[in-house]
This record gives C-alpha cells, structure tokens and sequence, in this order.
C-alpha cells in the first residue's frame, strides 16, 4: 500500500495545479484601477487640449470686429475648435465642442462639453479645416444646448442661424444664432446655416471637472476649472463693450 503512494509533494503540486484557473478568477486583477486612473487622466488632457484649442479659435474670431460686436450682444457661445477634413461631409462626426455662458457683469462662465454629429451645412469641395463658431443671442438658443437628448441648431429648430458672411453690421443682434468660421468656404455661399445631432459629452465634462455635472451645472457656475481662465479671458476681452 505504502509503496503505491504518491510523495506529498506531488500531491500538492497537482492539487495547486487542478486550481490554478479557479484561483486566476477569484484572485483580483492587478492593474485595474491604475488602467482606470490612466483613462480619466487621457480624458482630461483631452479636455484640456479642447479647451486650449478655443481659446485659439477666439484670438481668430477676434480679428473680425463683427463678431465681437455679436459677442457684445450675445447670451453664450459654442466653439467647435477644429474638426478633421473626413467629417467635413453629410453624416461624418464633427468633432468636440465647447459651451460658455455670458454672465451679466460680461464674464464667461465655465465650459462645458458636447459632441458634434451631423455638419448639416452647404460644404464646398477643397474646404479648409480650421474652427467655427456659434454667437448664441439670445436665451432661446442657449436652452437649445440644455436639452437632455440629441438636438440641432437649425431653423428646423426653431432658430434663424445666419452665416457671418451675410449679416450686415446694422443686423448683428438679431436672430438667434450667427455662425462664423476662419475655414475657407465652410459655409459656402448658404445664407443660412444648420448643425444636427449635437449631444452633451458627459463624459469629458465629468473627467474635467472630477465630478459627475449635467450642462446646468456647469453654465451655472456651480464648478470652476482654473485651466479655463484662458479661455474665459479671451472672450471677455473679444466681448467688451469698450473694445
């Protein structure tokens, strides 16, 4: 009987060896929160570069003394700071944007983040990328961004979007919405301008902020992030009535 049996060692050597793929699944897996601290901090340095990015498009958009004179009568502003050339057609991503709210004393509030689906305007082949903008004038257009669910800044809207290229000086503070861009041909010829299936990005709101925050809270200055002054600067400066 004795001469039959296995040396202890082996028995546990195979008995570690039957369980091994029972402990693989029970044990936790090294790694994981560090794989999820280096996804939230991807998602804030790309905040961060959206947020650079229009504070650019602003130093753009200020060299033209017609859209700093609808800054001056605006409510808040949407920066789109760059797209790639493969969205410039019907139905392609347009890329991320940025949402500001003019407050009362001329200051801008905080940014908040949404995500630019369908580019539903008059696009001419050969058109440059570069930044555009929408010059929000008014409290009806501002609460188009508050929505809860996909939206379009359009006349099918309800809005009248004008491109900046067809507004004469002495009508700068009417309609709804003036969309401007530096890109070449972006808008073409279109007197009037449509951009469809805009969402809140939630996402990258929350990882700038490190707090979970509708687009509200944000406009209502319930958070602040000190990497946005450059930005909020700019504009306040493009916007003041003594320029």
């Amino acid at each position: 009987m004795i001469a039959h049996m296995k040396p202890l060692g082996s028995l546990l050597c195979g008995t570690l060896l039957a369980c091994a793929p029972m402990l693989a699944l029970t044990q936790p897996k090294e790694g994981l929160a560090s794989d999820q601290e280096v996804a939230k901090v991807q998602l804030q340095a790309m905040a961060n570069q959206h947020v650079d990015n229009a504070r650019t498009a602003v130093a753009l958009l200020e060299k033209d003394t017609l859209m700093t004179e609808a800054l001056r009568w605006s409510k808040g502003v949407f920066i789109l700071p760059s797209y790639r050339r493969a969205a410039l057609a019907i139905g392609a991503s347009g890329g991320t944007g940025v949402l500001l709210r003019k407050r009362e004393n001329g200051s801008w509030s905080a940014p908040a983040f949404f995500k630019l689906g369908t580019l539903g305007i008059g696009l001419q082949a050969g058109v440059e990328a570069g930044p555009f903008v929408f010059v929000l004038l008014n409290d009806r257009a501002m609460q188009q961004f508050l929505q809860s669910s996909s939206f379009s800044v359009s006349a099918d809207a309800g809005l009248t979007v004008r491109n900046w290229k067809k507004v004469a000086r002495a009508t700068v503070g009417k309609g709804d919405v003036i969309a401007w861009s530096s890109a070449k041909g972006l808008f073409a010829d279109a007197v009037a301008v449509s951009v469809d299936d805009i969402r809140y990005d939630e996402q990258l709101t929350d990882a700038y902020y490190h707090r979970t925050l509708s687009a509200s809270d944000v406009l209502a200055d319930h958070v602040s992030n000190d990497q946005a002054q450059g930005l909020q600067q700019a504009l306040a400066t493009a916007s003041a009535p003594d320029r």
